[in-house]
């Protein structure tokens, strides 16, 4: 295999003992192309199980008329791990979130996860959100 080419998407951490992994992301309301889905740094690996997702709203998100910011695997929607009801962007707080828990989103392979913010009216001036995904393994089994 060439070692010239990048990934298509970031590769997955794999640690071989059992114990839970984290993926952080920061999203920032003027992050480029959050509009359409930011890829996080890393993947999430094949097999791994979803443990907990938690969400800090660190800088309310100001846009005039709706903020949504949705987390996913499944494109164009990137909602499956935090839809848009969710989490209110709009106000600072940590929000525990039980969608997309389990191995169901990584049954397939390795699994890029993007964040999206919505907004609508008057244009969002700040807004800044960190997301935090625990996993444990990836596991063929």
């Amino acid at each position: 295999m060439p070692t010239n080419i990048p990934p298509a998407y970031p590769q997955a951490r794999r640690v071989a003992t059992q114990v839970s992994n984290l993926l952080k992301h920061t999203v920032n309301f003027n992050d480029p192309n959050i509009g359409s889905g930011v890829a996080f740094d890393e993947s999430l690996p094949f097999g791994a199980f979803i443990i907990s997702v938690t969400v800090e709203i660190v800088t309310a998100f100001n846009a005039g008329t709706s903020n949504a910011l949705t987390i996913g695997t499944n494109p164009t929607n990137d909602n499956n791990i935090v839809a848009s009801t969710d989490v209110n962007p709009a106000a600072t707080g940590v929000t525990q979130v039980t969608r997309g828990l389990g191995r169901s989103l990584t049954a397939a392979g390795e699994t890029p996860v993007f964040a999206k913010y919505a907004q609508s009216g008057t244009a969002a001036t700040a807004g800044q959100a960190i997301v935090v995904i625990e996993y444990e393994g990836g596991w063929k089994s």
